[in-house]
């Protein structure tokens, strides 16, 4: 931090902010974290002509062998971008109670807010067809509620192997697994009486060969700013199978993944015109940025409930 930051930061409210996690939120899982040593790195996107073009690997006996070309020789640079809040704390309210409880009070709920809104982006990156190599929408008897017609196994064996590494996981909302894991079709490959019982994620997940299923349970308020509140899954009416692998090889070890930069911060700025007694602005927050970095790594299939 410079020297001529007004923002003191302070260690025990940086600890809360590294540690704090909001139960139901997915973010983190479906674009794991992975840390860069600058704000600025290098972007290893859609590299798919160079994962399966094969040079020409003879080599004549006097000969040279042919050299690799990969577009690091050409880099193209992203940024982390810092994402956090303020919130004001009277020194009324310090006396009150104790300041360093009031300041960590304020350093979990900033946290809240700057975790909502990345949860947000992540959703909407889950859910954007132009990150996928591999999408399609589902209508009519297709749609997996139609527990009648619809065949959520057949759909999800089929698009599991379109993608170049096949998906190891599988993200959707509460919503969209409420349906699939009541799916009598679903439920009976499992080993149970078609509606007797809900198939579980484990179960699921051993049927489609693959790692884990991610479930979001996050909500927000879609209304304008003074209007009624109007509560919202954040994880819409969607299914996106991706591969995620170690995050120390993020660019070409996954379908997508986190930049960033050092760790959460939170600290607090004096403020007198706080209240009657002055106070403290409490600002937490993190550097990050989520980026697809390979499109064939995964699917999405949109609609899938009605």
């Amino acid at each position: 931090m410079s020297a001529n930051s007004p923002l003191v930061i302070i260690p025990a409210l940086s600890a809360v902010a590294i540690k704090f996690r909001q139960s139901g939120l997915i973010a983190d899982l479906v674009l794991p974290r992975v840390g860069v040593d600058k704000q600025e790195f290098i972007d290893l996107s859609d590299r798919m002509a160079e994962w399966i073009t094969p040079p020409e690997t003879n080599v004549g006996r006097v000969g040279m062998p042919n050299q690799l070309s990969n577009s690091v020789q050409d880099p193209v640079y992203l940024a982390t971008i810092n994402q956090g809040l303020d919130e004001p704390v009277p020194n009324q309210d310090s006396k009150n109670a104790p300041a360093e409880s009031a300041l960590m009070r304020a350093t979990q709920r900033v946290m809240g807010f700057v975790e909502l809104r990345r949860e947000i982006r992540a959703a909407a990156i889950t859910s954007n067809s132009a990150n996928f190599a591999y999408t399609a929408a589902l209508s009519g008897t297709s749609m997996w509620s139609d527990y009648a017609n619809s065949n959520p196994l057949a759909d999800l064996l089929n698009y599991l192997d379109q993608p170049f590494m096949r998906p190891n996981k599988l993200a959707m909302g509460r919503s969209v697994w409420t349906v699939l894991s009541q799916h009598p079709k679903l439920t009976a490959v499992a080993g149970a009486t078609a509606g007797a019982r809900r198939i579980t994620r484990q179960e699921l997940a051993n049927l489609l060969e693959i790692d884990e299923i991610i479930v979001g349970d996050g909500w927000t308020n879609t209304a304008p700013k003074g209007k009624t509140p109007v509560k919202t899954r954040i994880w819409g009416k969607f299914c996106a199978g991706i591969y995620s692998g170690s995050v120390s090889q993020a660019d070409n070890g996954m379908w997508g993944y986190t930049a960033q930069f050092g760790t959460r911060i939170a600290g607090t700025i004096v403020d007198p015109n706080i209240g009657m007694y002055g106070g403290v602005k409490v600002r937490a927050g993190e550097s990050v940025r989520e980026v697809v970095t390979a499109k064939e790594f995964g699917f999405l299939l949109t609609n899938v409930v009605a």
